[in-house]
Parts: C-alpha cells; structure tokens; sequence
C-alpha cells in the first residue's frame, strides 16, 4: 500500500486533459508532469522514464540507475530491480493503475561490527486501482501477492521471515472539511520469524556461549489504517517546492514567503488519523519453553495540528500462556491472561505553536528559530501543558482483574490526578495467598497489606472493591475520600542555616508515622543518681 501512495503522489497533478489517445506526446507531457515530484535528474538519468504501452503508458522505476548516482562509497550497496506499473487514461478523467510485480532485492552495508544484510522476495504480486486526480488519491485499489521472504544477516543475530500470502484493499474520497477520507486494510497469513542471537566472539571456544534461538509464529498479522481530512493535495504543493528547491542553499525572501504559505495551507496536516495492526494465535518458542497470546494488537489515534488535540495509545493481548518459568508455584496463577494498557493526552496545543513557528522560522539565520520564540515555547507548555488520560485498562488473571481509568493534569509542572481503580474476586486472592503461606511464611506480609487496602477500599452492588484515589498538586494523597498523606512541606529556599532538618530525617515529617513519636513527647527521665 505505500507503494500505491507513492503512485497517487507521482499522478497528483494529472488532468483530464492527458486522457486522449496514448502516443508519444502524451508520454513526453507525462514525463514533465512526474519531473515536478521527482527531480529533473530522474527523467534526465532515466531513473524514471514513461512510454507508451498499447493503451496505455508504462512507468519504469530503475533503481540501479538512482544508486549510479550517488556518491561513491564502501558503505553501502543495493539492488532493487525494476518497478513497473501500467496507467491507462479514463474518459472521466480518472486512471486505471496496475502492476504484476514487486520487485525483490538486496541491501548490504559495512559497519564498524561488519557485515550486515538484507534480502527479499515477493511473488505473485497483482496491483489494481483507480486513481482520481480531482482528490489526489486512489478512489479505490486492491493488492495481493503470494509468499514474502526475507532474510537478514549481521554479526549480532541472523533472522528469517515469511508470510504466504497477503491482500489488501484502499478507499478514498473527498472530504467535506477539505483533503480526503480514506481507509485501508491489509491482512497476511502464516506469519514465521526465526531469529538466531549470536554471543559476541570469544577467543575461548570452550566459553563461548552458543546462539540462542526464538521462532515467532502466527496464524495471521493484519494492518489498518484510517484517515479524515487528510491534506494530500497541500503536502504534495510542500513536496513540489522542496524538488524545485532542492539544490538550492538558501531561499530568497519570496521563496521563504511561499514556503511559510504553503506550510499553513497544509494545516492541520489531517482532522483524524488512526492505525492498528493484529497479530492472531501468536507463538514464540525460547529456550526455556513456548510463550503464546491468542489475539496481540497495538493502535495509534492521532488528531491533526489543533488548539485541542488528542494523542492516544493502546496495546492490546488476550490468552497469555506462559512456559514452566522459574518461579515459585504459589505465583503462577498471578500471572497475566489478558493486559490492555490506553492511555494518551488530550488538550494538547500544537496550532499555536506550529503557527508561531512558521512565523518566527527565517532559514537565512544559523538557527531558524530564534531564541525568543524557543522561551516562549517552554512558557507556553509550561503555563498550559497538555492533559494525560487513562482509558480503562486493565489485568487480568485466573483469578481477578484490576483495572484503572483517570487522568493526569500538571500545574506548575505538578502533577494532580484523579484515578479510580477496581478489582473483581478480592477475597480469591487473598485466599490463595493463605494457601500460599502455609508452605512460605513470608507471604503472610503480603496479606496484611491486601486487608489493610480493601479496609481503604469501598464494596461495589457488583462485589468488586473500588478505590477513589486523589492526588493534589500540593502532595496530598486521599483514597475514597479519606486522608492519607497530607501537603508536601514548604521550603523556604532562603532558609540555610544549622538548625535546617536534614531531609533524610524521618522524624520530621509530618507524613510518615514514627511508633517512637510518643516517647517524644513524655516528660523526661530523671538524672542518674550521684
């Protein structure tokens, strides 16, 4: 799919004009067309070259070519082959796009370590879309292709990997608060990884430690994507003027004055933004045994530039099994089946930083950005920092679940929360830990501490125990709305002199209990006799 995006780029500027009859002036005009995103020299080295094809136009990228450009080196070295797809001009004014063929390669580099190498294959490869130059984008595509392999080599490990087969399909169309909505979804099957770790060389063969092995495996690994708003046209205007300018050291005052306004057209880059990727009956096999997850998945949620925006993560696992691991019996069945972690922040101002940027930048200085802009910045974040917050999320055993939700604010950069956390079958715990200690005495101080914390906690209709807990700027912390921890001292930084508490001393603190504190205040011991 980032191959068909790179396609819509390179058609962006493409008109209904171009949809006549295929022949070698359409070509040409085609070719000067493409030399706007890609460089003159790419059409003048024949990196990039079109022509016609029956009816339609064929557009070749040579890779061996674009790498006889770059500067000599021992460094790197790489062979892509040749990439080619067939545009065929729509009486609408439209494109029909398709490939048979994603080439495989090679890339090899020199480090200081040695020699590190990548290589690929991809067969059966089969791309079709049609591409609508009045929104910049496929209005729709679809792709599959057979088996993927890839192998790498470097001094530190080796790995091997393959899918057998994978699809995917694109949809895009105009949207209504400019740029386009799309969506796009990609799913592959028979995920194998084999990675070989290699112990640093040793000049005793009888220590030297040999390789470990992992193979991680899958039943299937998908990918979405989905976007609102997506300034595609305005981010390829940016794209445009960077190839025009691109051997250029400096930009002259009405160069810089077009920059800045294409920069702001482009704004908020995009309304939403999101992405996910899934992997299905996960398997990784270790030396010390088989780890497993029926379901493992991340996602991204992503708002444009905004006086107000939003940034969230999730990751996601189901049906966790574990090897026999080296830990004690009683502790197993508090290893996690199920984990959900989201969180992110939210009221994040990034438009009127953004927008100050563009008119403080001035290329034509050593630091683009002056100094007085950068303090501001910092005030700015720090008068008004963004908000953290906790979705639900979650850990799950055999047992029980704890979960958690809230949301974290800064004033004066300290942190004040408001966090509610719930757990279901208390007492089950609590029971296995008294099972527990019958065979270890030790765990019989966890369970103290498990009764001191439902104590705290309140009984939901649900039989879950739930706690309120609220933490102040100043340092208080209250569960449920009891008192547990009281301000953080102030310190007057102008206080130094002998008589200032050492902070180490426990006894002066108001918050921590000391069981000598009544001694303190009895009367004293009458001298020794004489």
């Amino acid at each position: 799919m980032r191959k068909l995006f790179l396609i819509s780029c390179l058609l962006v500027a493409t008109t209904p004009a171009h949809a006549q009859a295929v022949d070698v002036s359409g070509a040409k005009a085609l070719t000067e067309l493409l030399s706007n995103y890609l460089g003159k020299k790419a059409i003048e080295k024949n990196i990039v070259s079109v022509v016609p094809d029956g009816d339609s136009y064929r557009i070749t990228f040579n890779t061996a070519r674009l790498i006889e450009t770059l500067p000599k080196q021992d460094y790197f070295k790489g062979d892509f082959g040749e990439y080619s797809l067939l545009i065929k001009p729509v009486a609408d004014g439209s494109w029909n796009v398709s490939s048979t063929a994603i080439p495989g390669g090679s890339v090899e580099v020199t480090t200081p370590e040695g020699r590190e190498a990548v290589q690929w294959s991809v067969d059966n490869a089969n791309i079709n879309g049609t591409f609508d130059p009045k929104i910049g984008a496929f209005s729709k595509a679809s792709f599959s292709y057979g088996a993927v392999k890839m192998n790498t080599t470097s001094p530190t490990q080796d790995v091997e990997a393959s899918v057998n087969s994978a699809k995917g399909e694109m949809l895009g169309m105009a949207a209504p608060s400019g740029g386009i909505d799309f969506s796009s979804n990609h799913s592959a099957t028979n995920f194998l990884e084999t990675v070989i770790v290699k112990s640093p060389p040793s000049g005793d063969v009888a220590t030297a430690v040999q390789p470990m092995k992992i193979v991680l495996s899958g039943g299937q690994i998908g990918a979405n994507a989905e976007g609102k708003g997506l300034r595609n046209l305005e981010f390829l205007e940016l794209w445009k003027f960077f190839i025009a300018h691109v051997d250029e050291t400096t930009l002259k005052d009405q160069e810089q004055a077009d920059l800045k306004a294409k920069f702001l057209a482009a704004l908020p880059f995009w309304d939403k933004l999101s992405g996910a990727y899934q992997f299905s009956d996960l398997n990784v096999e270790t030396p010390i045994g088989p780890f497993a997850a029926k379901t493992m998945s991340q996602q991204i949620d992503f708002d444009g530039i905004s006086k107000s925006g939003g940034y969230h993560y999730a990751l996601r696992t189901n049906g966790l099994r574990y090897p026999a691991l080296p830990i004690p019996a009683w502790s197993v069945p508090f290893l996690p089946t199920d984990v959900e972690f989201v969180f992110g922040t939210e009221g994040l101002d990034l438009d009127t930083v953004v927008r100050a940027a563009v008119a403080d930048m001035d290329l034509s200085r050593a630091k683009p950005f002056s100094e007085e802009f950068e303090a501001n910045t910092v005030a700015a974040f720090m008068a008004n920092p963004p908000k953290m917050v906790i979705n639900r999320s979650f850990v799950r055993t055999v047992d029980t679940e704890l979960s958690v939700e809230g949301e974290v604010s800064f004033t004066a950069l300290k942190p004040e929360s408001h966090t509610t956390w719930e757990m279901s079958n208390f007492d089950a715990v609590v029971a296995r830990l008294t099972t527990a200690s019958e065979q270890e005495p030790e765990i019989k101080n966890y369970i103290v501490f498990a009764k001191l914390a439902k104590d705290f906690g309140t009984q939901l209709p649900n039989g879950h125990i739930q706690w309120i807990v609220d933490q102040k700027s100043d340092g208080s912390v209250s569960v449920n709305g009891n008192p547990v921890k009281g301000p953080d001292p102030v310190v007057d930084p102008a206080t130094n002199d002998d008589t200032t508490t050492m902070p180490d001393d426990p006894t002066q603190d108001d918050n921590v209990i000391v069981p000598d504190d009544e001694e303190d205040n009895s009367d004293p011991a009458p001298p020794a006799p004489q």
